[in-house]
């Protein structure tokens, strides 16, 4: 197999990495933004706690039936993310694994140059 293969496949694999990444950032953004009206609801079962609003049994029952569903889709949205990253955080170690392979495995065609690293022509030995 072509070795410029082995470098392309887990490069574009990362990239698609990156991009799974921003969208678990995104999902969890909606998982936070589903919470920003909670001041509102906890006022309105505050001022029922107080004797201020009346509530019947009915919507009682039907309030705590909607905090239980929301509740179950924060929980199973948070449990579906927490197993992206992992699944994600795997296929990074993977591709970077295979990178440091692949890269091992090319051969030297020409000496490293440069002047921190190695001196191509040789410097004066004394004075």
């Amino acid at each position: 197999m072509d070795r410029k293969l082995f470098l392309i496949a887990p490069s574009l694999v990362l990239v698609l990495i990156v991009a799974g990444l921003f969208y678990t950032a995104t999902r969890l953004r909606q998982i936070v933004e589903a919470s920003d009206n909670w001041s509102t609801r906890d006022a309105y079962v505050a001022s029922v706690e107080r004797g201020q609003r009346q509530l019947s049994a009915d919507k009682a029952v039907k309030l705590v039936r909607l905090s239980l569903e929301a509740e179950r889709r924060r929980t199973g949205a948070i449990e579906a993310t927490r197993e992206l990253l992992l699944v994600l955080g795997l296929m990074t170690l993977g591709c970077t694994a295979i990178l440091l392979a692949t890269i091992r495995r090319v051969p030297r065609t020409e000496p490293l140059r440069g002047p921190v690293l190695f001196r191509s022509v040789p410097g004066p030995t004394g004075p």
